[in-house]
This record gives structure tokens, sequence and C-alpha cells, in this order.
């Protein structure tokens, strides 16, 4: 059975070790699960609170697992994954501009854990890093929301 909280906590404990990402003055919440994103209006019990962000959620399980028997005796498992990025800015161009950083420093964190010297921490690799993006303006603010999606690896003895 696959530990997807581990697997979640993984990748927030490397993301909160990495020089930027873990820099509060650019990341000020990292959770292990998504959030809503109605904001203000909706009160979602998870929702963001703009005083928030910009925000990071860590979705271990985004979509179905695989698995693979190998010759080694070994179930390799492999987990679809996303780190949500949320931010928030007045000017919509210097707030997208911010925003690409946050993701473009998502992307080169995650695109890292692809090696046994440089992996989450527990037995598991990262592959096929990308991103896709999407904003909205609600009163006076631009809202921009990315999700940077890959693919863990887990080995796993039988």
């Amino acid at each position: 059975m696959t530990d997807y909280t581990a697997l979640a906590n993984a990748i927030k404990a490397t993301l909160g070790t990495d020089a930027w990402t873990g820099d509060a003055n650019h990341v000020k919440s990292v959770e292990i699960h998504k959030r809503g994103f109605s904001l203000q209006e909706l009160r979602d019990a998870l929702y963001f609170n703009p005083a928030d962000l910009p925000a990071l959620a860590v979705v271990a399980n985004a979509g179905g697992k695989e698995q693979e028997l190998s010759a080694t005796n070994e179930i390799r498992e492999t987990v679809v994954s996303q780190v949500i990025a949320v931010t928030c800015h007045r000017d919509a161009r210097a707030g997208l501009d911010a925003h690409h950083t946050l993701t473009g420093n998502v992307e080169r964190v995650l695109d890292a854990q692809k090696s046994s010297a440089q992996d989450l921490g527990i037995d598991a690799f990262v592959q096929s890093v990308s991103t896709h993006d999407e904003q909205f303006k609600n009163g006076d603010f631009y809202f921009f929301v990315s999700t940077s999606e890959c693919r863990i690896e887990l080995t796993a003895s039988i």
C-alpha cells in the first residue's frame, strides 16, 4: 500500500530545504493537501486566505497509480503528484512575473530529485515535471494558480 502522506511530506520537506522555495519571503505556506480556491467568498474549510500567499499545496495522489514487477523482486510504483502554486498581486504583469519565478523554482527543485544521489529521501525519484497555469481577477487582485505535475517512481520490496 502506498503511503501518500509520507510521499506528500517528502515532497514538502524537499521544497522546504531548498534555499529559494524554503524561504518564507518567497513561499509563506506549504500544505500537504489540496486547498480550495474559493478564497474569500465561499470560505471553503481549506481555502487559501490571501494572507497565506504565496502558497504551495502538495497533492501526492493526483492521478492513478501504476505498478510494474521488476526482475529484482521489487514492485515499482509510479504515482502522479502535483505541487499547486497560488499567488496574488495587484498588478497583472508584475504578478505573473513573480508567479513564474515561483513555478520555475518549484520545477527546478522537483527536477533535481531524479537520482539516488538526489531523491525525495524515501526511495522516490521524480520524473517528467511539467506546469500549466491559470489566472483570474477577484476585486483588486489578480490570482495566479499553477499546477506542476510530475511522476514519482517508488520502489518497494515484496
